[in-house]
């Protein structure tokens, strides 16, 4: 069971050790509490240490342990249960599928699919019933716009997953291929086609539909450029045509732990800044944006014509989006 349910504080406990509903009341006023499903609590500044994806495995655990009966859980549920990544605001809602005649309405807790489970590939973890990780990204496919679904189906395809990826291309494609005949299985269809498992990051996902949505030419990713003292980088993006590196700094990788690696912030900035310094000495050019940058889509587009990436399409309009 994911350790991120350890901090739940479940009403039937409080119960247990006398705690009246009106200390909870207060603490829910006092903003000291955050409920995070009926009947179930954290602390304040627990809740705001996890990530967005933690809160919702987090919320999906709570309301798992209020259910009379065992849904499978999906979409963004069964996303955030496999770990796979999206690129918009996580629900607050929790997402099941069910038999088709099985009815029900959503409610505030739930949202309920009631689609059917024939043909879907269901497994078990943590001893709940989930959509696998292949049909999870496409499911959400079927649905998202087309740089959200592409951010989770590269998501599920990470290559640098431990121990494996999630879900393989062959995978992807046999549960697309299901899907034909009903809705979304065009939008699924153009979303996998363009997913990648060397997409590093939910940045460099979007990064590169943005790229191909703005008429840049197709970069090569991960292109491996040797170091001084035996070292290596690999670029999220390179133009060998052009000899330009593109990359895109996530602000994940000065608070990750798993980055940091137990190097302070500094450390990763100067190390992140003497990498840039040595590519910069082998190519062109390099160009570097941050997330916000690809909103809106005019700026992205500034930064890479004023560094020479020629693009096949006019400047967007201020409206534009993905």
């Amino acid at each position: 069971m994911p350790a991120t349910i350890d901090f739940l504080i479940r009403r039937r406990d409080l119960e247990v050790i006398g705690t009246p509903d009106s200390s909870v009341r207060r603490a829910l006023r006092r903003g000291s509490l955050v409920r995070v499903a009926a009947g179930s609590y954290a602390d304040l500044d627990v809740w705001n240490e996890l990530e967005p994806i933690d809160r919702h495995r987090a919320r999906v655990m709570a309301v798992a342990g209020r259910l009379r009966t065992a849904p499978v859980f999906s979409h963004f549920a069964a996303a955030a249960l496999w770990g796979i990544r999206i690129l918009g605001p996580w629900p607050t809602v929790v997402d099941v599928t069910l038999e088709r005649a099985s009815g029900g309405r959503s409610d505030g807790a739930l949202r309920r699919h009631c689609t059917g489970l024939d043909g879907i590939e269901v497994l078990e973890l943590d001893g709940l019933a989930l959509t696998s990780p292949a049909q999870t990204a496409v499911d959400l496919a079927r649905e998202l716009p087309f740089a959200d679904a592409v951010v989770a189906l590269d998501s599920a395809l990470h290559r640098r997953r431990r121990p494996t990826p999630l879900a393989t291309e062959d995978q992807i494609a046999r549960v697309v291929a299901a899907t034909e005949g009903n809705r979304g299985y065009r939008r699924a269809l153009a979303s996998s086609g363009f997913a990648t498992s060397l997409s590093d990051s939910v940045e460099e996902s979007h990064s590169r539909v943005q790229l191909h949505l703005l008429g840049f030419p197709e970069p090569e990713l991960q292109r491996r450029f040797a170091l001084a003292n035996s070292r290596h980088a690999e670029v999220d993006f390179y133009w060998p045509d052009f000899d330009h590196i593109g990359e895109c700094d996530g602000r994940m990788k000065y608070r990750d732990p798993r980055i940091l690696q137990g190097r302070t912030r500094d450390q990763v900035f100067f190390a992140e800044k003497g990498r840039e310094n040595e590519l910069r000495q082998q190519v062109r050019m390099f160009s570097r944006w941050e997330p916000r940058e690809l909103y809106p889509p005019q700026q992205l587009y500034d930064r890479l014509v004023r560094d020479g990436l020629p693009s096949s399409k006019p400047r967007p309009a201020p409206r534009w989006r993905t």
